[in-house]
Parts: structure tokens; sequence; C-alpha cells
């Protein structure tokens, strides 16, 4: 037993815990720090900031088509399509080119007039360059004859 003064063959030794904060315990600490300063409510400041506009009546966009409108109140524009029959969908009317404002949908296709870009008008999907990117989709409801739309 040289060098381990008759404690290697003792099995009462426990392991001793670092002193300080686990890893664990750091990241609790920092988490509930970026909580307590608000970084966690950023998306339901975000949610509280979109407002619900009354964009049009059920019969403005016939079945297969869209037109974009302007709501009363908001600064920008938003594209309202009826891919099929009930089915509503809104966009940011802005083609994701180079955010030109495009010309509405038929056929159930969304087309930008500025450089030919074409969108699906279901999904917002870019389906013809040189838009390569998606629409950006707006939550959409129908209440009665008019259609409502959050952004």
């Amino acid at each position: 037993m040289s060098g381990c003064d008759g404690v290697c063959g003792n099995e009462s030794v426990q392991p001793v815990e670092p002193k300080g904060l686990s890893r664990r315990a750091l990241l609790a600490s920092f988490g509930a720090g970026l909580a307590a300063i608000g970084f966690s409510t950023l998306g339901e400041t975000a949610a509280y900031a979109a407002k619900t506009y009354t964009v049009c009546k059920t019969t403005d966009v016939k079945v297969g088509s869209g037109k974009v409108f302007r709501p009363k109140g908001s600064s920008g524009f938003v594209l309202v399509t009826q891919p099929r029959k009930g089915v509503w969908r809104a966009f940011d009317a802005r083609c994701t080119h180079e955010q030109v404002p495009v010309a509405g949908a038929a056929n159930n296709v969304v087309v930008c007039n500025q450089h030919g870009a074409q969108f699906n008008a279901d999904t917002g999907t870019a389906t013809a360059g040189p838009a390569r990117r998606s629409l950006k989709k707006y939550k959409v409801a129908v209440s009665g004859t008019s259609v409502k739309v959050t952004f």
C-alpha cells in the first residue's frame, strides 16, 4: 500500500462531486435568465402584432382564381385564392424574386407580371422562375360570406 495511505482497498469511499455548477445547472440558469429578460415571449409578441382584416367577400374570388386586395387599415397587399370550392388561401402579394406585386391567379396559377414567375395558387410554391422561394402564407378564415386574413 505504498502511496495510497490505506484508502485503495476501502470500498466505503464515495466519489466526490466537483464543486460549482454542473453543465445542466448552468444551462438551466441560462435559460431562466433568457426567460426573465423576455426572449421567450418574442413569438407571443409577434402573434399579438398580427392583425386580422376582413379582405373580401367569398363571391369576389371564383374557384381556381385569386385576387389581390389591400385591406382597409393595412399598408400591405394580400393575395386571396380559392384553389378548390370552399378552400381558401392567402399569401403576401409580392413576388419572392424582386418583391413586385403579383397579378392575381387564374387556373390555379399565380403570375408575376414583372419577370413571369409562377406560383401554385394552393400552396404558394414557386413553379416557374425566376422566383425560387414560395410566397409567404397567411392565416385565412371564412366567417359567413367574409374572408378574413391575419398578417
